[in-house]
């Protein structure tokens, strides 16, 4: 036993070090400790992206009750988040500091804050823990005196730091609302039972569920602000809406911020059922402003993949075609569709063309569209290629190998595919125009 402590003190004494060492090379350094029951064995170190949150680090525990980070701060933002599975607690990264924190009774908490940001922090984290932690012993009424009476505070603290032209004022009033927010929003959805109870009587919850109040994108700053919004419109939806249907469409017109819409729509995306997110893509990608947010959707970690046999639903492969504008197989539903993935660097895609143009010419009256999709990733060489060659059929930009479905497993280009009228594939690995099986196939459905 004794010897398991010294190992103990060892290995804390060498977290230590390292993490000085990691300070002195303009690294920020946390060091924490865990004290009381139901301690957490894990903390993460996340930083918030598209309001949602990142991993940076993470770290056990150990016997003794420490842990530690060193990292070196991003450029984009200074603010990062201890999570210990439950709870956030945010705080301001500088190079070449030590924050020393503790947990504790289920909270994190400030040993010495390191900086006049986390000062700041530390004092709007007081403010309002009365919002996050109460007795279960509460009334569900009690939280609504307990929040204006935190919202009255606030706007002191606020008005404090205005007055005394703190640099720290800009920041912390987008904090110190969307943390209010954030707070009435997750109590209401978590403890509300019943239509119209005490909620009804406090006047930030009328203002509140007139539309979504939120119009800065700030939110997406902080790790809650995809799940706030969800929870916002969840809500209103069991007790605002009931019986009545509240569509996606309604939900998205209540959002008055361009990027709060965006990031709504990709954290919206169905991942249970491929044909569900192949409907919700064709609907809701279009919306998207640009091919880097499109590609967001298209490679979402959680996108469900499509099979690739006979008389499986194909996917939509929505692109633009030369003038900017998106297309989706669904528009050409009805009819046979033979799809060429290719590029103009590749000399094997520019050998079939001529063949291509020929099938294109000979059954230009039948039931059949051919479309082509170029993974090059200049737009301007690809857009240059299809008018000096004069490239029949419909045209579209991929921009890059990784913007069509993984699942199709590419591997080399050309490849030809084959989509029935059903919007189903009949071939996912096609013959080539030059081939004599793809005549016979045209000759055989569509002569």
């Amino acid at each position: 036993m004794l010897l398991m402590k010294r190992i103990f003190v060892f290995l804390s004494l060498v977290l230590l070090a390292m993490l000085a060492n990691a300070q002195s090379d303009g690294f920020s350094c946390i060091q924490g400790k865990v004290e009381g029951e139901n301690a957490p064995r894990e903390i993460k170190l996340l930083r918030a992206e598209h309001g949602a949150p990142i991993i940076c680090a993470t770290t056990q525990v150990s016997a003794a009750g420490s842990f530690g980070f060193a990292i070196e701060p991003s450029a984009d933002s200074a603010y990062y988040y201890l999570y210990d599975g439950k709870n956030y607690f945010r705080l301001c990264l500088q190079p070449s500091i030590t924050i020393k924190v503790v947990w504790s009774g289920d909270e994190f908490n400030f040993i010495e804050p390191a900086c006049k940001e986390n000062q700041v922090l530390l004092r709007w984290y007081s403010m309002e823990r009365p919002l996050r932690f109460f007795r279960k012993s509460d009334s569900y009424a009690a939280f609504f005196q307990r929040f204006d009476s935190v919202a009255a505070v606030s706007k002191s603290f606020l008005e404090d730091l205005k007055q005394a032209d703190s640099p720290y004022f800009m920041q912390m009033e987008d904090i110190v609302r969307l943390d209010l927010l954030n707070d009435f929003v997750s109590y209401i959805s978590k403890y509300q039972q019943s239509y119209e109870s005490e909620e009804s009587a406090s006047a930030y919850y009328r203002n509140l569920m007139q539309r979504f109040p939120e119009t800065s994108a700030s939110l997406l700053c902080q790790p809650y602000g995809c799940t706030l919004m969800k929870e916002y419109f969840n809500y209103k939806q069991t007790y605002i809406y009931r019986q009545r249907e509240f569509s996606m469409d309604q939900q998205l017109a209540e959002i008055q911020n361009t990027d709060l819409r965006m990031e709504y729509i990709l954290a919206n995306i169905p991942t249970d059922d491929f044909a569900r997110y192949c409907e919700y893509e064709d609907r809701y990608l279009p919306l998207l402003p640009d091919e880097k947010i499109r590609s967001r959707m298209r490679n979402h970690e959680h996108r469900p993949q499509g099979g690739m046999r006979q008389g499986e639903k194909a996917p939509n492969l929505i692109f633009q075609d030369i003038e900017g504008r998106l297309h989706s197989m669904t528009e050409l539903l009805g009819k046979w569709v033979y799809v060429d993935i290719w590029a103009t660097w590749c000399v094997p895609c520019k050998a079939e063309i001529p063949d291509l143009k020929a099938l294109e010419e000979k059954y230009k009256k039948s039931n059949v569209v051919f479309v082509s999709i170029s993974i090059d990733k200049n737009h301007a060489t690809w857009k240059r290629f299809v008018k000096d060659k004069q490239l029949g059929g419909l045209q579209l930009w991929a921009g890059d190998w990784s913007e069509l479905p993984s699942e199709m497993e590419l591997g080399s280009v050309p490849r030809f595919l084959l989509i029935d009228p059903r919007g189903n594939w009949f071939d996912s690995n096609a013959p080539r125009p030059s081939s004599t099986e793809i005549q016979r196939f045209f000759h055989e459905k569509l002569d």
